[in-house]
């Protein structure tokens, strides 16, 4: 995605980031003025405004903390927007909300007091959905009290509405450590939203909490791509649906918050790659199997060599338990101690050395093979040939590696050399 950052946040280090989404849809763009006046410090909180398409609003510009468009084409995709958010926030919290919704004034404060944060300790991992009311009743343009809002009569709201499609706020190092927002090909269009991070969250074991009715948002009706409010749906809106739903919830995340699943089918890329850099692993052996493959696994022709091997160690380990080593024991019996022992020496001399695995992971020394009077040693990455006779030498230690006798080459092939040519050496000397 080819977006771009038109405003840098000032914020050095704000508890919480609100990330606010647009999809060139929205007629009015007061749910700044309702966050820019909350009851903490401006400084506690940043606003990041998230364009999907390309358009630049002036009063955007002027209220927000980020202004980021993402230049999307054709049907957009809300989750690279959040994902997009999510990468540019600083906060310890990030929350998605309803960017036109009407925000009470105790709204971020609430926020702190839910994750505990307000005393200034590290936040509580939880997942805190917020309540929406909703009215058929079009935006007040002489509206400036969110009090007022709290006339039901006068307003006219519907029941409290479990708003998880819409309003939701979580640690941002738990959408980091669970891989953002899925950005799958069945999350494009309309029927998506940050439930889908949120019931991941709740399959990993946080807790979900409903915040406090009394600090719900207010949203007033507009056109919309589901036809409420009495409005007809254009076919143009009803072909934002994409992918199939169940009851308005995309069926991808329902799938994955029924079956336990914890991560996104599709991850992206960055928070992929920071989420892996944040691991924190006990032991150089484990490393080495930590960065392997990269998000997508082993390819299935990696995996088609790895059975071939493996049957052919199960082959092999069977005929020489059975065939091989019977048959060598009667070689021996044939051809008498001393003509056994002069071909066995050539054969470990000329052919062993070239069929060691040498590519075995070793965190401590290894031994591998004999070859040419010396004993040929994996430590770490490197291959280390030690002649006979020299002692007992600890590879684990700077002293026992500096060992002047010592033969040292990253390559296997490149120290069986080394040998072959100190040996030569050795013999032309004397």
């Amino acid at each position: 995605m080819n977006e771009i950052i038109h405003k840098q946040s000032e914020r050095t280090a704000p508890r919480l980031s609100i990330i606010l989404l647009d999809w060139g849809c929205r007629e009015r763009f007061t749910a700044l003025d309702w966050l820019n006046k909350q009851d903490v410090p401006r400084e506690t909180y940043e606003l990041i405004w998230v364009e999907l398409y390309d358009r630049v609003i002036d009063e955007v510009m002027e209220k927000a903390d980020v202004v980021i468009t993402c230049n999307q084409r054709g049907t957009y995709h809300k989750h690279l927007g959040y994902n997009i958010g999510l990468l540019q926030a600083r906060g310890d919290l990030i929350c998605i909300c309803d960017s036109d919704a009407v925000f009470p004034i105790d709204f971020v404060s609430s926020v702190f007091r839910s994750f505990e944060i307000d005393s200034g300790v590290k936040a509580r991992p939880i997942v805190l959905m917020h309540y929406e009311w909703r009215t058929s009743l079009l935006y007040p343009a002489d509206l400036t009290d969110a009090e007022e809002l709290k006339n039901s009569e006068r307003w006219q709201w519907w029941p409290l509405i479990v708003n998880e499609g819409a309003c939701v706020t979580v640690r941002r190092e738990d959408a980091i450590r669970f891989g953002g927002f899925d950005e799958h090909s069945s999350y494009i269009g309309y029927l998506c939203g940050p439930y889908d991070l949120a019931w991941r969250l709740v399959n990993a074991g946080w807790a979900e909490i409903w915040h406090d009715s009394s600090v719900a948002l207010w949203h007033f009706a507009h056109p919309d791509p589901i036809g409420t409010n009495g409005q007809k749906a254009s076919l143009k809106q009803l072909m934002e649906k994409a992918h199939p739903h169940l009851h308005g919830h995309a069926l991808t995340a329902v799938e994955a918050f029924s079956s336990g699943r914890f991560q996104p089918l599709q991850e992206n890329a960055q928070i992929w790659a920071m989420r892996m850099r944040d691991r924190q692993i006990g032991s150089e052996l484990e490393t080495r199997y930590s960065n392997l493959t990269g998000p997508r696994g082993f390819s299935a022709w990696y995996v088609a060599v790895l059975w071939f091997s493996l049957v052919k160690e199960i082959i092999g380990q069977y005929l020489d338990d059975r065939l091989w080593k019977p048959t060598l024991s009667n070689i021996r019996k044939v051809l008498g101690e001393r003509i056994y022992s002069k071909l066995r020496s050539i054969y470990r001399e000329y052919v062993t050395a070239y069929q060691i695995d040498y590519s075995v992971l070793a965190e401590n020394p290894i031994l591998l093979c004999a070859y040419r009077q010396h004993n040929i040693v994996k430590f770490q990455d490197n291959f280390y040939a030690a002649c006979h006779g020299l002692g007992d030498l600890d590879l684990t230690t700077d002293e026992g590696r500096a060992c002047p006798e010592l033969l040292v080459s990253n390559n296997y092939f490149q120290l069986l050399k080394m040998v072959r040519n100190h040996r030569l050496s050795a013999e032309l000397n004397n």
